[in-house]
């Protein structure tokens, strides 16, 4: 067999003439016969093959020409636009050990390859790999700085912004990460923190200055690092700050504590936006109104009071049986009689004397009216129905003030009891009502009271709550109805 050696006269990379390296690998080679004849202007079959670590590797990529010579016997060809067997050009990562050119040709344009030579690439090869590392760092771009000194570092990902520190601080790594610090000591930190879990003590009342009150907020994962001070003010209820001294975090879970200080006008919800650490949450406070001094009615049962806007009411239902001046109203226990009676009277819900000290007492209209005796301990009287307005505007309207008014929980109250705050110290109470026919009705669901505003010659205007809503309703009555009586003072 006749066999042809490939002479290689040069490999000339392309990345010479070119400001960033193509895929491409340029080289001239003179064709020699068996008998060390040039091989002119003929049609050559070649396959390029490299190999990787050893002269005798893995191919990691093959491809093959058939270009002609010249009439001085040169071929010049072009790796990686050739037809490609296996591998791709473009992917070897020329830093990964050495790599070896092999070259086969068939002198007769076909694909009986013989061998002719292998090489080991040296250095100009790698400039295909200083290539890969241009690309690499283009896309890892600094940010430009904001201040002199601003420099950014590497956080395995992306290049951050590190901004200049201020004087007297050192630049170290917490965290593994390099910060500008004071007095050598990073920062402390922290996994969570959780208003959820909030202890609260002391109250907060409107028109009063807080004093005492404080919030316990609970954290997990602190490092035993310092944290700073800081003071927040409140939002929703205004007037309000809660303040965190300076101090250090325990090693895993603990606690910090907020002093709340400040006077507010009105009651609701005030809300503390804490950040503690890069950590955040919401701690809420309610605000309620602001118990007045017992009152006490002619037979001696004493009742609270509360101060809710400007006025001033009673914080529990009337129990009084005898009006102010001494005078005995009717209890009326029939069914029968109280339906056609034309006198004040009252009675206990289901004519039973233990709803009295929870529920207080159901009067009829009679008994509460303004052209009789006032049934109100002296300098109080039953409100009118402009009056309860009032009261339900300062609470946002009849379709919120209910909830604000009624009892928390179903101790009292039917589930769900629904949107009840309390926030007003009313203790709205669901004490029933005793119906036209003297039946009593809905103790648990519902709570009835008075105004003493008539609404023609046989009903009167009344407010009532309900456990299934926040509502504070606004409508009339037959007068011979027993709905509850709270007071309102003169």
């Amino acid at each position: 067999m006749k066999k042809t050696s490939l002479l290689i006269l040069g490999l000339i990379l392309s990345a010479i003439t070119f400001a960033q390296a193509p895929n491409k690998m340029s080289f001239q080679t003179v064709v020699r016969n068996s008998q060390g004849k040039l091989v002119l202007n003929k049609s050559i079959g070649v396959r390029m093959s490299i190999l990787q670590s050893t002269s005798t590797g893995t191919p990691v990529y093959v491809e093959t020409h058939t270009k002609s010579s010249n009439a001085n016997g040169l071929l010049t060809l072009e790796m990686g636009s050739g037809s490609v067997a296996t591998g791709t050009f473009s992917t070897i990562d020329w830093s990964q050990g050495s790599y070896f050119l092999k070259t086969e040709l068939d002198e007769n344009g076909g694909i009986n390859y013989t061998i002719s030579g292998v090489t080991e690439f040296v250095s100009v090869p790698y400039v295909m790999n200083s290539k890969n590392a241009d690309n690499a760092n283009s896309v890892k771009t600094l940010s430009n700085g904001s201040n002199v000194g601003d420099m950014c570092y590497w956080n395995g990902a992306i290049w951050v912004p590190l901004n200049i520190g201020t004087q007297g601080q050192t630049l170290t790594f917490c965290d593994g990460k390099p910060a500008w610090i004071l007095g050598g000591v990073c920062p402390g930190t922290i996994t969570s923190l959780n208003c959820s879990s909030v202890t609260n003590n002391g109250t907060l009342s409107a028109t009063t200055n807080a004093s005492g009150v404080t919030s316990v907020v609970p954290y997990t994962g602190g490092n035993a690092g310092p944290y700073a001070g800081q003071v927040v003010t409140s939002t929703g209820v205004t007037g309000l700050t809660a303040t965190l001294q300076a101090g250090n975090f325990a090693n895993g879970a603990g606690s910090l504590f907020y002093t709340i200080t400040g006077t507010v006008s009105t009651i609701g919800t005030a809300s503390f936006a804490l950040n503690v650490a890069g950590k955040t949450c919401t701690l809420t406070r309610t605000v309620t109104s602001t118990y007045g001094p017992n009152i006490t009615d002619f037979e001696g049962n004493t009742y609270k009071t509360v101060y809710i806007g400007t006025q001033q009411w009673m914080g529990e239902n009337l129990k009084a049986s005898k009006y102010s001046d001494g005078t005995t109203i009717n209890n009326i226990t029939d069914n029968f009689l109280w339906q056609y009676n034309n006198t004040g009277a009252w009675a206990y819900y289901d004519n039973d004397a233990a709803n009295n000290a929870k529920y207080g007492k159901l009067y009829n209209w009679l008994a509460v009216s303004p052209g009789n005796k006032n049934v109100c301990p002296t300098g109080w009287h039953l409100p009118t129905d402009a009056e309860w307005t009032v009261l339900t505007d300062y609470l946002g309207g009849l379709s919120d003030a209910g909830g604000k008014m009624k009892e928390v929980g179903t101790t009292s109250w039917f589930s769900p009891n629904t949107e009840s705050t309390n926030v007003t110290l009313f203790t709205g109470l669901p004490g029933g009502f005793r119906n036209f026919s003297g039946y009593f009705r809905s103790i648990g669901s519902g709570g009835n009271w008075w105004s003493s505003t008539e609404n023609g010659d046989y009903e009167s205007w009344y407010r009532y709550l309900s456990d299934s809503n926040g509502n504070a309703s606004r409508a009339t009555n037959y007068k011979q109805f027993g709905l509850s009586v709270r007071c309102l003072k003169d």
